[in-house]
């Protein structure tokens, strides 16, 4: 069924008429692709097809950006986004990217949307922010990327899974400029283009590590990481006489001031909306009722919707204001939120990724479950084995929480060696000039991840996500739906 699906949606996208239908349709079934995990991840062989199809429409215009390039001394450095937010993983690690010694000589290019409070931050970069108008025809965003990629030395993509333009503009940049492309492989989780034009593929986890070879990505699959805001080494995790000067100076404010008592006093959580959704046996409403019950303390979510998900209703009327969600928040309101809890939880049955390891860096407990799709962490070695374990942990903490503390104090330089920013930004300069040396992620992984984990959770879900960010094609909407028809069929 799926390798009918992809084979028919292929068909229609390579008998496309113009550039311009082959774009509308590849961004659209790209899109399909990201928001299903339908066991498809990668479309090398349509990248390489549109290619070739299409380069006799940007020949001459290369020819003449080629010979403009080579006046000019190139940018060591081009990282390029389809989308920046002011909130929102991948804007993050460009701006810490651009901001590190190592990769200081860089430039930033934004294809489609740029929000103000990211433009100002991205545009101190050494060689600047180059925004295209919102909306380029496909041609025109794929001779401006030219422009860009033929003054680079290296360019990182750091795209949208369904931005085909962009992909398609690194073949030809790598193919008649000699530019080197390393995709940056954020969302490794999710289908994705841009495989095809990539020299290296920087890997962030253990579990895009595993699925590369389900890719067929493998032979060009280096571990680089996730840079992480990262506290100074004395002050990341606190000695024993540190934590009982902290823990004397707290009781004695806070014997001062029970509203301050009551303010601090909390559990919390962070994560897109559905990365909460109950599936394959996990629930994490049930887990915050339960921890909220039995340790009298309060819960702050950071992200999730009380109201439009129903999988919060239950535990909202059991706990009332126990129950606390602050929606999306600015990264420094989000950092003061949850480094102030009194522990974390990270988000499940889909992991928050690295955010566990940055609030743990912040000295705060944190805890979890190693459900099969974890591997972004060392800090994954203090997660649980399943929810019961995981709540007793937790309360088992909240009596004695000296016993994290040496947790956290005994992984703090595995956690620095996996992301900070210097040694991640380091790890890309050296692949850059030794691109033979092929480097795994460099902890030890609790146990193996399981590649087929988002799979799964479609398998079981009543609803697919359609498309928003794409115009639709009518003929590959059928196919999917023919495709979903079957699927639930089965059952």
């Amino acid at each position: 069924m799926l390798n009918q699906f992809l084979l028919t949606s292929q068909d229609i996208i390579k008998n496309a008429a113009r550039l311009d239908d082959a774009i509308r349709a590849a961004r659209f079934l790209g899109e399909l692709c990201w928001k299903n995990s339908i066991g498809c991840y990668q479309l090398i062989d349509l990248e390489n097809h549109l290619a070739e199809r299409f380069a006799a429409e940007f020949e001459m215009q290369a020819k003449q950006i080629l010979a403009q390039a080579q006046t000019k001394t190139k940018i060591p450095y081009v990282h390029v986004l389809t989308k920046a937010y002011d909130t929102g993983g991948h804007t993050k690690v460009v701006e810490r990217f651009i901001a590190s010694q190592a990769l200081r000589a860089s430039a930033v290019v934004v294809t489609e949307k740029a929000q103000a409070n990211c433009q100002l931050r991205l545009a101190k970069a050494a060689h600047g922010l180059h925004t295209f108008p919102a909306k380029l025809s496909p041609h025109a965003k794929i001779t401006r990327l030219l422009e860009h990629f033929a003054n680079a030395e290296t360019v990182v993509l750091h795209i949208h899974p369904n931005d085909i333009e962009t992909a398609l503009a690194a073949l030809l940049a790598r193919r008649w400029f000699g530019t080197s492309i390393f995709f940056y492989n954020h969302a490794d989780h999710v289908f994705s283009y841009g495989y095809a034009s990539a020299d290296q593929v920087l890997e962030l986890s253990y579990f895009g590590w595993t699925l590369a070879q389900r890719r067929g990505t493998d032979s060009k699959a280096h571990f680089v990481g996730i840079p992480l805001n990262l506290p100074e080494v004395a002050s990341a995790v606190p000695t024993k006489e540190q934590s009982a000067q902290s823990e004397h100076a707290q009781e004695k404010q806070l014997a001062n001031n029970s509203n301050e008592q009551k303010r601090t006093a909390y559990l919390a959580s962070s994560g897109s909306p559905y990365k909460f959704k109950p599936s394959q046996g996990f629930s994490f409403p049930q887990v915050a009722l339960e921890l909220c019950q039995k340790s009298g303390l309060a819960m702050t979510l950071v992200g999730p919707h009380p109201w439009r998900d129903w999988w919060w209703w239950k535990p909202r009327l059991s706990l009332g204001q126990s129950l606390r969600f602050t929606g999306k928040l600015q990264y420094q309101d989000y950092l003061d939120c949850i480094t102030h809890a009194t522990a974390y939880i990270d988000s499940f049955p889909m992991t928050g990724g690295t955010s566990f390891s940055e609030i743990l860096c912040q000295g705060v407990p944190c805890f979890g479950i190693l459900t099969g799709a974890h591997g972004y962490s060392p800090a994954d070695q203090l997660k649980s084995a399943d929810q019961t374990s995981m709540i007793q942990d937790v309360l088992r903490h909240l009596d004695h929480p000296q016993v994290v503390r040496e947790k956290i104090a005994q992984l703090q330089h595995e956690v620095r060696q996996a992301h900070a920013l210097e040694i991640v930004a380091g790890r890309i300069v050296h692949l850059k000039n030794h691109p033979q040396d092929r480097q795994a992620p460099p902890w030890r992984n609790p146990v193996p991840v399981d590649t087929t984990f988002y799979e799964k959770i479609w398998q079981s879900q009543t609803l697919f996500s359609p498309p928003v960010h794409s115009r639709p094609d009518w003929k590959i909407g059928i196919a999917f739906l023919r495709l979903w028809w079957n699927k639930k069929k089965l059952g």
